[in-house]
Formats: structure tokens, C-alpha cells, sequence
């Protein structure tokens, strides 16, 4: 039977380190939703622009739209949360449901018909794109609350969050190594997204279910205080925690720089640097192998050093290996490829792993703020800020492509020659972009203090 812990009874026994099973189990929960927001920051906007054939700003607009309807569904959804007194836990049953709707979100947004007529398949995307949002909220903001009540030890938050971590790169690997490969093998043809499709709702499913089964005997909070659904209250209960606000102004600003570059590498190795599917599924296989196998070093780097000092040196890292796509030209090697995506993933890894330990901490010095159990609550807005950056990085890729004179490919993904404008700004927003929001990114987590953490 799962564990209940009222708010002033937890202890270092009950409250502490976890079972090899339960982190690992909770960790692997997040396969789904990163397989599906991997897909979609990589490969949706292409594929709604040459292969169903809407236009690429109202693309890009369109996936910016649906993040909108998350700002009010997300606070809901972590609040009822918060609030849940399921026999099974505070957020389990959310997990158990929105794996299966993310399953079928995954279905509808791969296997829009061909050949329909831009209105009508700018509704069905549309939908499907709202079946997606909906589906994301509702399993990742309650699954985002749990560490926080889990452990109550910071370092133990680090080893949770290292087993989403190679989770995150091994379902990423799927979606950006497996996914465009298999597009390859059937020529980008509807045939090769539907199989994409099913494999993303086989991880959806078999994801949440590893969550679910294994964080049974977790534990978890009751509270009785009864949390408002208003929206501007929330936003004014999170501002008191100022630690909260300044993670989730760097998530808001870095995550953007990285919707910008997921978006943009499809078109850059293709229409540029005039690389195939494959060849962009094997920058990605490298990229999460190097995430992959780095997590025990940064692991113990996080320890010795501290995470605000890792979180800062990675980022800065990062952003210079970014600034070497500036360089990249049609005909160079392609190991110098595979040796960005090689330094990218392994720095990036770090900061994936200090930057999402860091969401529980401030979490917990939240309930040390206000003694109020509200997790759901800061998640929804942590998950929300997440969206948003996402929106707006992918859909100013697509309104820049399309005001620069983007010419769009065939069907099959084929190579157009692009005019110098589309060139120029594909460079500037893979490695100008990143290196001008690591230097603010920098300046901010160096100013983040969680009053009692080193």
C-alpha cells in the first residue's frame, strides 16, 4: 500500500533515500512525454510544412496556439492535483491517464492525411495538437510534483532526477536517431509516421506504466488546505519564492534557445548542409549517447562543486559549442557533425541534470516558505514556462523561415535551394541565438540562492 506522509510527520525514515525500483521506475515514466516533445520540437514542424503542406508561419503559429490553451489548463490540472485524495496517491492516477491519452495524441499528430486542402488540415493539426497539450499537462505536471515529496534530501533529488535523465536521452534517442531513420527506410512517406507514430505511443504506455508500478509504495502528502484554481493567484503564490522564479526565468529563456535549434537543424542538414534523415538521426544518436553515459560524472561533479557552479559552467560550454554551427558549410566532414552533437550532449547532459534537480529543491523551500503543500501548483507553472518557451522558439523559427523566403521541399523532404536570406538566418538562430541567452542565463543562475542548501 502506497505511503501516506501528513505535512508535519516527515521524517529522514520515511522521507529519504528510495529504492533502486522507485527511482528508476519513476525515472523511466518521463519515455513517453520526452519521446513525444522531442518529436514534436524536432520533427512536427517540418513535417506539417513539406509533407501536409501548411505554410510554414502558420505552422509555427499554429503549435504557438496550442501552448496558449496550456496556460489554462495546466494550473488546473496541478491544482486538482494537489488537492487529489486518491487511495493510490496524490498524482499516480494522473500518470496512469495521461499516459494513455499522450498515446493517442501521438497517433492523431503523425497521420494527418495528405492531399486535403490547407484549411482542413490546418483544423485536423489543430486538434490534434490540443489532444497533445491536453495529454502533456495532464501526465507531466503531476509527475513533475513528485520528487519534491518523495525525498526530502537534495542529493537524493539529484539521483532521481539523473534516472529521468537517461531516460529523457534514451527516449529522445528513439524519437530523433530511430524515428528519422525509419522515415528514411520508407522514403518520408505516410507509411514510415505511422509506424513513427505507434513506436512514440508504445513508449507513452509503456512509460507511464513503469511509472505507476513502481512509485506504489512512494511517498506521498494529504493536505486539507484547499488551494484556488485562480490562475493570478497562483502566479502571485509562486512570485513570494524568489529561488522558484529565477529557475523558471532561465527555463523560460534556455529552453527557447532550444526550441529554436531543435527546429532549426532539420532544415539546416537538409535544405544547407544537404544531409539526409539518417544522417540527422545520427547526430542525434551520438548527441543522447554522450547524455547518456556522462550522468554518473556529473553526478558527482553536482556534489563537489555544487549545482548553481555546474548549472553556469555548462551552460556557458554549451553555448560556445553552438556557436561552431556558424562555421558548418555543405561539404564539410561529417565527423565534425558527430563531434558537436558528441560535446553538445555530453555538456548538455550536466545541465539537464543540475537544472531539473533544482526544480524539487526550491519546491521543498517553498513548503518551508509557506507550509503549504503545493506542488502541482509550481509544477503547473514550471510546465507551463516550459510550453511557452517552446512556442515561441518554434514558432519563430517558422515566421523567420517564412519571412525570409523559405521555399518549401517536396513531399518527400527533398532539397530545395534556398535564397541567401533563409541561409543567413538559419545560421544566426542555431548560433547567435543560443550564445546571447547562455550569457543571460549565466548572470541569473548565479544570483539563485535556496536560503539552507549549499
Amino acid at each position: 500500500m502506497t505511503t501516506t506522509v501528513s505535512s508535519d510527520e516527515t521524517t529522514e525514515s520515511t522521507y529519504g533515500r528510495l529504492s533502486f525500483w522507485t527511482a528508476f521506475g519513476w525515472g523511466m515514466g518521463t519515455l513517453g512525454v520526452a519521446a513525444m516533445y522531442n518529436a514534436v520540437n524536432v520533427l512536427l514542424l517540418r513535417y506539417l510544412v513539406d509533407f501536409v503542406g501548411i505554410g510554414a508561419a502558420v505552422a509555427g503559429s499554429l503549435m504557438a496556439f496550442s501552448k496558449l490553451y496550456d496556460a489554462f489548463t495546466d494550473p488546473i490540472i496541478g491544482t486538482i492535483s494537489d488537492r487529489s485524495k486518491s487511495k493510490m496517491g496524490r498524482r499516480r492516477p494522473f500518470i496512469l491517464y495521461g499516459c494513455v491519452l499522450l498515446a493517442i495524441s501521438a497517433i492523431c499528430l503523425f497521420n494527418i492525411p495528405t492531399g486535403l486542402n490547407p484549411t482542413t488540415a490546418t483544423v485536423l493539426a489543430g486538434i490534434a495538437l490540443i489532444v497533445y497539450a491536453t495529454a502533456y499537462g495532464l501526465f507531466g505536471v503531476p509527475y513533475m510534483a513528485m520528487p519534491a515529496e518523495m525525498t526530502n534530501d537534495h542529493n537524493e533529488r539529484s539521483r532521481l532526477i539523473s534516472y529521468r535523465v537517461l531516460a529523457v536521452a534514451l527516449a529522445s534517442l528513439i524519437a530523433t536517431f530511430v524515428g528519422p531513420v525509419v522515415l528514411q527506410m520508407y522514403s518520408n512517406s505516410s507509411t514510415g509516421y505511422s509506424i513513427f507514430s505507434g513506436m512514440l505511443a508504445a513508449l507513452a504506455v509503456g512509460g507511464g506504466l513503469a511509472c505507476f508500478f513502481a512509485t506504489k509504495n512512494a511517498p506521498f502528502h494529504y493536505q486539507d488546505t484547499q488551494l484556488s484554481l485562480n490562475f493570478v493567484g497562483m502566479i502571485k503564490a509562486a512570485w513570494k519564492n524568489k529561488p522558484f522564479m529565477i529557475l523558471v526565468s532561465v527555463k523560460l529563456i534556455s529552453l527557447m534557445a532550444m526550441a529554436v535549434t531543435q527546429a532549426v537543424m532539420p532544415f539546416l542538414f537538409g535544405q544547407v548542409l544537404a544531409l539526409d534523415s539518417a544522417q540527422l538521426g545520427y547526430y542525434f544518436l551520438v548527441f543522447y549517447v554522450g547524455m547518456i553515459i556522462s550522468q554518473p560524472v556529473w553526478l558527482m561533479i553536482a556534489k563537489r562543486i555544487g549545482k548553481r557552479y555546474l548549472f553556469i559552467t555548462t551552460t556557458l560550454v554549451s553555448s560556445l559549442v553552438a556557436v561552431t554551427w556558424a562555421f558548418a558549410q555543405s561539404g564539410d566532414p561529417y565527423a565534425y557533425v558527430l563531434a558537436r552533437a558528441a560535446a553538445a550532449g555530453i555538456i548538455g547532459g550536466g545541465g539537464l541534470m543540475v537544472g531539473q534537480s533544482l526544480l524539487p529543491d526550491v519546491m521543498a523551500y517553498d513548503y518551508k516558505l509557506t507550509g503549504i503543500r503545493r506542488e502541482g501548483v509550481l509544477s503547473a507553472v514550471y510546465t507551463l514556462v516550459e510550453k511557452f518557451a517552446y512556442a515561441i522558439g518554434t514558432s519563430l523559427t517558422g515566421i523567420v523561415l517564412g519571412l525570409t523566403g523559405y521555399i518549401r521541399g517536396t513531399g518527400a523532404g527533398g532539397a530545395v535551394q534556398q535564397p541567401e536570406s533563409v541561409v543567413n538566418a538559419l545560421y544566426t538562430l542555431i548560433a547567435i541565438v543560443p550564445l546571447s541567452i547562455s550569457l543571460v542565463c549565466a548572470c541569473l543562475i548565479y544570483f539563485m540562492r535556496i536560503p539552507g542548501q549549499k
